[in-house]
């Protein structure tokens, strides 16, 4: 009988953790941008991967700015191959 009652025990254990963000703060996790949804767990709004290949140019995750938000945004060159900052 003590067995029957530990399998489901062990079963909810080896599932995935809730993360518990706050609803509607958004973050980049890799290439994909995500806000918290109304369950307090991280859903994807936009992959920039997907971005680039349908845009055929290169685009990343990153913040809007303080407290705004994160989207794919296109990627910021590195100045330093042409020459350094202008």
């Amino acid at each position: 009988m003590r067995m029957l009652v530990l399998v489901p025990v062990f079963a909810l254990l080896a599932c995935e953790p809730v993360d518990n963000c706050t609803v509607n703060s958004t973050r980049c996790s890799g290439a994909v941008a995500q806000v918290c949804a109304a369950d307090e767990r991280w859903t994807e709004i936009m992959n920039c991967d997907e971005v680039s290949t349908m845009s055929g140019g290169a685009w990343e995750c990153r913040a809007l700015g303080e407290d705004a938000g994160h989207t794919c945004l296109p990627a910021v060159e590195d100045g330093s191959a042409q020459g350094g900052d202008r």
